[in-house]
């Protein structure tokens, strides 16, 4: 029965097909013609239809953890051969060998610019600063399994090598397995929001060498297959052609890849004809690689290892093309490959199907437990260790593509083929819901003291955030004014956030360790320089500790949440995501960066401030200098975020340089009941010995007498501070919540930042720690 079914298939690929097919029809609605036989909407239809099955597929399987590989799969198993392609009218109609011939081409050419943006994407600087962990982990995970598949082929040999079996076959399977993709992690790494994490960058420093490693070796391979198929000569000349390759790779377009980023001027992007120049050299390397007999892949991943990742040259490839690449033509790639997989050609009681079994298995367990017992070893928690074993074994789209040009050049069958599409399937799914489930980011918050500006001593340890230049600025002219001296010292960790473009890999760089760290001085030069400028100028009352952080926008606040973790800060403090004009409108508005100030509201393990920057902080040369009056306002209503705001004012004010107005406002309805006794008490008891110092309270009947009180204090004051209050329900405010728009602010915050109120007033809105302990 499959022998019948096997030369029927062997009769579809021998049939008959006229090149080139004919491509535009005639029109579907026009008398006795067909768009079926027309190459280009035939074509159209199958992209179209891949999609919606695909979509049909994820829209409910991603709410159970599967990722889109797996829909692309399933999507490619119906409308191919496995299902629905058993039908000779719907083959011939919708799936003709012409039409699969041209978009397989068309998509091949997707995943060759996919492993050329995979290249541009790898910091190969990494292998410089690899730890021992990442390099046990590289190695052994190549190695393991590929020793304990070979003794499992050999042990089974009998029922490997069978009468219409390759001999090579399963020797490639293990070889397959063996190797660790670093696109791949990279993209389960994204996925999952863990690229950014210690376990992400672990895992993708170690897939980095794993990748390199069986890179190196399959190359080898490819030529020891060579030379003892045909003459010595002919392997010879193959391995000159690849290291002549490389050399040129290394020594000719790097250094023109660096000239094309030194005539690139900042912030400007690059000419579009370097673009193109190297979109060309990306296919000759392919068409290069197929000269010495290597797949013609591997060129343009190696021409992609010698463009310099990150901007300019590497994020504007990314920019341009990785839509086209990644987000079209892969998908298409990935269900094409699986359209062409035929379950009924496994035969599920032969001695082979048992025995390709037993070798997936084996192969993918020793391949795990040589991650897992050497971070055992290093003391890594049972679920972090078994965590990244997962992610080192998943497998994704690079390992359907090789077994894809293996089953073409008939080293696998298609019986193989199909097993290990399902293998891939099943791994996908499998690795990404156990990762989810072992790992937990959050964890690292579990015990942590509450650290906050009413707990902390003498000494006041900041975390500040930098976006731009026009951050740098704001925050310099309010650390100024906090009071920092050598009795009241502050330690200023500096933030500067980049967004990831063009690399795969989050980086994270503290200056005062790495002092050439990759790309550090371009990206944070200015930065650091003028926040070490400030410590210069207040020796001993200001410590300054600098450090950069290059990750997606959406796993910002994971930085600097972790960061705020290590140094024990009491407060963050982050800029707001509007920027004023001179004039007093509104010039930006970020998005991106308002969403990244309410993931960190939400989990910051310590107090956060919103600085709201019109630009009207007055700024001196020393702490001490300067003889104007600096006019500080704090709104104060009751609550937790209301003391918190109230203490980092206290300190401003300890210093006698600014005039501090503490501005109380009671309900009339509430007269009679005391509030916060202890911490007003205090301000009042005190305000005898500060002259700078003011106490006032307002008496409000209704919230719009408070809305109107707020209004008519912003011209009165430099810098205005005040809680957040978030579910903190008063008479003073009720029913203004409906028409807040900007929650993450709070009431009175939102009102003081309105885009309506005409002021240069700065604003601090304050929030106690909410971190669940």
């Amino acid at each position: 029965m499959s022998n019948s079914k096997e030369s029927i298939s062997t009769q579809k690929v021998l049939q008959c097909v006229s090149f080139p097919p004919r491509g535009f029809s005639l029109g579907f609605f026009r008398k006795g013609s067909t768009p079926w036989i027309y190459s280009v909407p035939t074509i159209e239809f199958q992209i179209l239809i891949m999609y919606i099955v695909t979509q049909l597929f994820h829209i409910p399987l991603k709410r159970l953890g599967f990722p889109k590989l797996a829909s692309e799969i399933f999507a490619g198993l119906i409308l191919g051969s496995t299902l629905l392609g058993r039908y000779k009218t719907y083959q011939e109609t919708l799936f003709p060998l012409p039409s699969q011939s041209i978009l397989g081409a068309l998509s091949t050419f997707g995943y060759l610019l996919f492993l050329f943006l995979s290249g541009v994407k790898m910091d190969t600087s990494m292998t410089r600063k690899l730890g021992r962990r990442a390099l046990v982990i590289g190695v052994l995970n190549h190695i393991v399994p590929l020793v304990t598949g070979m003794i499992t082929i050999f042990a089974l040999s009998s029922s490997f090598f069978q009468e219409g079996v390759p001999t090579l076959s399963p020797h490639i399977e293990v070889i397959t397995i063996a190797r660790t993709s670093f696109p791949v992690i990279s993209f389960l790494l994204k996925d999952l929001g863990l690229l950014n994490s210690e376990l992400g960058r672990l895992a993708l420093s170690s897939a980095l060498i794993s990748d390199l490693f069986g890179l190196t070796i399959n190359a080898t391979g490819v030529l020891v297959y060579i030379g003892a198929r045909n003459p010595l000569e002919r392997a010879i000349k193959d391995a000159i052609l690849l290291i002549f390759f490389i050399i040129v790779v290394i020594f000719v377009f790097r250094p023109l890849m660096i000239w094309v980023v030194k005539r690139t001027p900042e912030g400007k992007p690059v000419k579009d004809v370097y673009i193109l120049l190297i979109v060309l050299a990306v296919l000759l390397s392919g068409i290069f690689s197929d000269w010495f007999e290597q797949t013609v892949l591997v060129g343009p991943l190696i021409f992609g290892l010698a463009v310099p990742e990150g901007p300019p040259l590497g994020s504007t490839l990314v920019d341009k093309l990785d839509p086209f690449a990644s987000g079209f033509l892969l998908p298409i790639f990935v269900s094409l490959m699986s359209l062409r997989t035929n379950l009924s050609a496994i035969n599920p009681s032969s001695s082979y199907t048992f025995a390709n079994i037993i070798l997936i298995c084996v192969a993918s367990i020793s391949k795990i437990l040589a991650c897992l017992l050497p971070m055992l070893y290093c003391k890594m928690p049972l679920n972090d260790a078994a965590a990244i074993s997962l992610i080192m074994s998943t497998r994704g789209v690079v390992d359907l593509a090789i077994y894809s040009f293996l089953r073409d050049t008939k080293i696998i069958n298609q019986a193989s083929f199909a097993f290990m599409v399902i293998a891939t399937a099943v791994t996908a799914i499998f690795v990404q819901i156990m990762v989810r489930w072992l790992y937990d980011p959050s964890r690292k918050y579990a015990g942590y003291q509450r650290r906050n500006l009413r707990n902390s001593n003498k000494k006041l340890p900041i975390l500040v955030c930098i976006h731009n230049q026009d951050n740098t600025a704001a925050i310099l002219r309010l650390l100024e004014k906090s009071n920092p001296t050598r009795d009241f010292p502050i330690v200023a960790n500096v933030l500067h956030l980049i967004e990831l473009r063009g690399r795969a890999s989050s980086v994270f760089i503290s200056h005062q360790v790495q002092t050439k760290a990759i790309s550090d001085v371009s990206y944070s030069e200015n930065v650091i320089l003028a926040f070490q400028g400030y410590e210069r100028n207040n020796y001993g009352a200001v410590t300054i500790q600098a450090f950069t952080a290059i990750s997606p926008c959406n796993l910002m606040h994971e930085d600097i949440c972790t960061l705020a973790l290590d140094v024990l800060a009491s407060i963050i403090i982050l800029p707001f995501h509007r920027k004023w004009a001179v004039d007093g409108s509104v010039e930006v508005e970020d998005h991106i960066l308002r969403t990244l100030n309410s993931s960190v509201l939400e989990r910051a393990p310590c107090s956060v401030g919103i600085l709201v920057d019109r630009g009207q902080l007055r700024r001196s040369s020393s702490v001490r200098s300067s003889e104007n009056v600096y006019s500080v306002a704090i709104l104060f209503l009751g609550g937790n975020d209301d003391e918190e705001a109230l203490t980092f004012a206290k300190r401003m004010a300890i210093s006698g340089t600014i005039s501090l107005t503490v501005i109380r406002l009671i309900s009339k309805k509430d007269i009679d009941q005391v509030l916060d006794l202890d911490i007003i008490g205090d301000w009042k008891h005190s305000r005898s010995s500060w002259e700078n110092v003011h106490y006032i309270e307002h008496h409000v009947n209704e919230t719009t007498e408070t809305a109107l009180l707020v209004r008519s204090l912003v011209d009165d004051y430099d810098l205005i501070i005040t809680g957040r209050r978030d579910n903190t329900h008063s008479p003073l405010t009720a029913g203004l919540e409906e028409w807040s728009e900007i929650p993450e602010l709070g009431v009175i915050g939102d009102m003081l930042a309105s885009k309506d109120l005409k002021t240069r007033a700065s604003v601090l809105v304050i929030q106690q720690q909410q971190t669940a302990l």
